[in-house]
C-alpha cells in the first residue's frame, strides 16, 4: 500500500513538474513576443533614412524623410584638406574642393583620394529644401576629434578646440542637436574639423537632418536603450557576486561579473552616452581608452568564462596564448596615445574572430559531450557573437545596419543566467533529491525512463520542425516565397552538372521591373511589395514544373530554365513579359507594370558568373532600348 501511494505521489509530482515547465516555456515565449517590437524599435526603426549628396549639393523633398522625420546627409560633401575655412571664405575662395563621403572619416577607402588621419579640413554642403525649414534641426554625431559647425554664416556648435596647430588643439566628444533658423529654403552647412588625437579623422557618421522633436526623441530612445542595457548589466553583476559569495570556491560567477563590468564600461562609452564623461578633464582620452580597453579585455575574460565552464573541451595552452595576446593589447591601450589605436583595431578584429570561432567549436563539442547547459550556452554565444560580427562589419562600413551588440548582450545574459541558476539550484536541491531517490529508487527509475523517452521525442520533433523552418528561412525570400540566391544555388549547380555530363543546354532569364522606384515613390512600399508578390505569383503560374524562380535582389528576379535552349528561353520570357503586363496589379489602384528581361544560354566552358553577366548585359540593353523588352 505504501509503495502504491509513493508511486501515485511520484506521478502527481511529475505531472506538476511538466506543467510548471510548460507554463514557464509559454510565458518565456509570450515575453519574447513582447520584446521583439522593442528590438525592432531600438535597432531598425531608430536608423534614419539616407539621402546622397552629389558634388557638395543636395536637394531634399518632404518625401525623402522617413516615418521618423529624420534624414542622414550622406554622399559627397565638398572637402578642403589642410584648410580651416569659414562660410564666407568658402564663397570667395578660388581653390576647387575635392569631394569625400560624409561617413567613415576622411581616410575612408570609399573616397577617391585618401588622406592622413592627422590633420585638419573643412567640409561644406549646400542644401535646397522643397518647403521652408520650419522646426528643423541637425543632429551632430561624435566627430574625430574637434569641430565647429556653421549654418550659413552662423556658428551653431563646437566640440573641443579646432586648430591648425597641434599644440593648441583640444579634442572632445560633443554630440548635440542644432536648431536651424525657420523660414529657410536654401542654406549651407560648414564643418571645420581638426584631428591630432585619433586614428580616424573627420565625420565617422553622417549628420542627421530632421524635425527637432524627432531628433530629441531619437536621442532619448538611444539613451533609454543604453540605460536599459546598463541596468541589466548592473543587476547581473550584483546577482553574480551574490552567487560567488554563497559559493566562493566556484569562480564562474566572479568571472562573469567581471565580463559584465567590461560590457558596462563599453556601453557607458558609446557615442550617445559620452556626454557623461566628456565634461571631465581629458574626457576624450578617458572615453576612448575605456572604450578600447573594454573591447580588448572583454574577449579574454569571455574566453576564460567558457574555459571555466567546460575545462575538458577548451585547450589550456591555446587559451593562455590568447589571454597573453589580449593582455598586450589591453596594456597598449592604457599606455600609448589614442592616435595610435587605429592600427591595433584591424589586427584585434582578426584575433576576435579567431576567439569567437574557437568558442563556438569548443562549446559545440561540449554540447555533443552532454555537458550541463552547453546547448543553452552555445545559443547565447551565437546571439552575442552574431551581433559582434554585425558591429565589426558596420564599423568597417561593409554594411549599414547600425550598432546592435547591446541587444546581443541581453540574449547572452538570459542564456547564461539560465545555466548558472540551474547549476546553483542543482547544488541547493542535491541533498533532498538524493534522499528522495534513495527512498523511491525503483519508482523513480521507471518514471525517469518514461520522461526521458518523452523529452527525447519532443526535442526530436522540435528539432525537425526548427530545421524545416531554418531551411525555409535560409533558402526562400520571405516576401515573394520564391527562392533567394542561396536557395537556387543547388539547382544552378545541378544544371551545370547535367550540362557537363550530357551537354543538355539550359538558360537563365534576368527579369527586372520597369520604373519600380516610381511605384514605391508614388504609391508607397506596401504597394511595391504587392507588385513583387503578384508578379512572382504570375511567373510561377506561367513557368514549367522544372523551372525555378529566385528573387535575386530588390525588384530583380532570376528564372532558371533547365533543358532549354535560347529559342525556348526567349519564348518563355515573352510569355512571362506578356503575362505580367496584361494584368493590372495592386487593385483597386490598377497599376500596369512592365518588365524587361535579359536572356542567355549556357556556352561551353562558361562559368555562372559569365552566364549571368551576359544575361545582365542583355537586360541592360533592353533598358536602354526603352524597357518592356526581351533581349539576348
Amino acid at each position: 500500500m505504501l509503495k502504491l501511494m509513493g508511486f501515485v505521489s511520484g506521478r502527481l509530482q511529475s505531472y506538476k513538474d511538466v506543467w510548471s515547465k510548460s507554463l514557464s516555456v509559454t510565458l518565456f515565449f509570450i515575453t519574447s513576443l513582447i520584446f521583439f517590437p522593442l528590438i525592432y524599435h531600438f535597432s531598425i526603426a531608430l536608423q534614419p533614412s539616407k539621402i546622397q549628396a552629389s558634388n557638395g549639393l543636395v536637394s531634399i523633398k518632404h518625401s525623402d524623410f522617413s516615418s521618423r522625420n529624420t534624414l542622414a546627409l550622406a554622399g559627397e560633401w565638398a572637402f578642403y584638406w589642410q584648410q580651416l575655412l569659414d562660410p564666407e571664405q568658402i564663397k570667395s575662395t578660388k581653390v576647387s574642393p575635392s569631394f569625400v563621403q560624409a561617413n567613415g572619416g576622411w581616410q575612408s577607402q570609399s573616397n577617391k583620394q585618401s588622406y592622413q588621419a592627422i590633420g585638419y579640413a573643412t567640409y561644406h554642403l549646400d542644401l535646397s529644401l522643397q518647403t521652408n525649414s520650419n522646426n528643423l534641426a541637425l543632429q551632430i554625431p561624435a566627430i574625430e576629434s574637434a569641430y565647429k559647425v556653421f549654418v550659413n554664416s552662423d556658428l551653431m556648435a563646437t566640440g573641443g578646440q579646432v586648430s591648425d596647430i597641434e599644440s593648441s588643439a583640444r579634442p572632445n566628444y560633443h554630440t548635440t542637436i542644432v536648431k536651424i533658423p525657420d523660414g529657410l529654403t536654401h542654406f549651407s552647412i560648414t564643418l571645420q574639423v581638426s584631428n591630432y588625437h585619433s586614428s580616424w579623422g573627420g565625420l565617422w557618421k553622417p549628420i542627421v537632418l530632421g524635425d527637432i522633436h524627432a531628433l530629441h526623441t531619437l536621442q532619448r530612445d538611444k539613451v533609454a536603450l543604453s540605460m536599459f542595457i546598463l541596468g541589466t548589466l548592473l543587476i547581473t553583476v550584483v546577482h553574480s557576486l551574490i552567487q560567488y559569495f554563497l559559493r566562493p570556491k566556484d569562480n564562474i560567477p566572479l568571472v562573469f561579473a567581471c565580463l559584465c563590468i567590461l560590457l558596462f564600461l563599453r556601453e557607458f562609452t558609446v557615442e550617445h552616452m559620452s556626454f557623461i564623461l566628456s565634461t571631465l578633464t581629458g574626457g576624450f582620452v578617458l572615453i576612448t581608452k575605456l572604450n578600447f580597453f573594454s573591447y580588448y579585455a572583454g574577449f579574454p575574460v569571455g574566453l576564460y568564462f567558457f574555459h571555466l565552464c567546460y575545462p575538458k573541451e577548451f585547450h589550456r595552452k591555446f587559451c593562455i596564448l590568447m589571454y597573453s595576446i589580449c593582455t598586450l593589447f589591453s596594456i597598449f591601450v592604457l599606455v600609448f596615445p589614442t592616435r595610435y589605436f587605429g592600427g591595433s583595431v584591424v589586427i584585434f578584429q582578426l584575433l576576435a574572430v579567431v576567439i569567437m570561432f574557437y568558442i563556438f567549436q569548443r562549446t559545440w563539442l561540449a554540447m555533443k559531450n552532454n555537458r550541463r547547459g552547453a546547448g543553452v550556452m552555445l545559443l547565447g554565444s551565437i546571439i552575442a557573437f552574431g551581433f559582434v560580427f554585425n558591429d565589426i562589419l558596420n564599423m568597417n562600413n561593409l554594411i549599414s545596419t547600425g550598432r546592435f551588440f547591446s541587444l546581443g548582450v541581453i540574449g547572452f545574459i538570459v542564456c547564461q543566467s539560465f545555466v548558472t541558476n540551474g547549476r546553483f539550484d542543482n547544488y541547493i536541491d542535491k541533498n533532498a533529491a538524493l534522499t528522495e531517490k534513495l527512498k523511491e529508487r525503483n519508482a523513480d527509475l521507471e518514471l525517469l525512463s518514461g520522461l526521458l523517452e518523452t523529452k527525447v521525442e519532443q526535442r526530436t520533433q522540435q528539432l525537425q520542425k526548427a530545421n524545416k523552418e531554418l531551411k525555409a528561412l535560409a533558402n526562400n525570400d520571405p516576401l515573394t516565397k520564391a527562392y533567394n540566391r542561396h536557395g537556387i544555388q543547388q539547382y544552378i549547380m545541378a544544371a551545370f552538372e547535367r550540362y557537363r555530363r550530357t551537354q543538355e543546354p539550359f538558360s537563365i532569364l534576368i527579369l527586372d521591373y520597369d520604373h519600380f522606384k516610381q511605384i514605391n515613390d508614388n504609391y508607397g512600399h506596401d504597394v511595391g511589395d504587392l507588385v513583387l508578390m503578384t508578379g512572382a505569383d504570375l511567373i510561377k503560374q506561367t513557368m514549367r514544373e522544372q523551372d525555378k524562380l529566385a528573387r535575386w535582389g530588390g525588384e530583380e528576379f532570376l528564372v532558371l530554365l533547365p533543358g532549354t535552349d535560347l529559342e525556348g528561353a526567349l519564348s518563355i520570357g515573352q510569355k512571362l513579359k506578356d503575362k505580367i503586363s496584361a494584368k493590372p496589379i495592386g487593385q483597386p489602384l490598377g497599376i500596369t507594370v512592365t518588365v524587361t528581361i535579359g536572356v542567355a544560354q549556357i556556352q561551353p566552358a562558361e562559368s555562372f558568373d559569365k552566364l549571368f553577366k551576359r544575361a545582365d548585359d542583355a537586360l541592360y540593353k533592353g533598358k536602354q532600348a526603352g524597357r518592356n523588352q526581351i533581349c539576348h
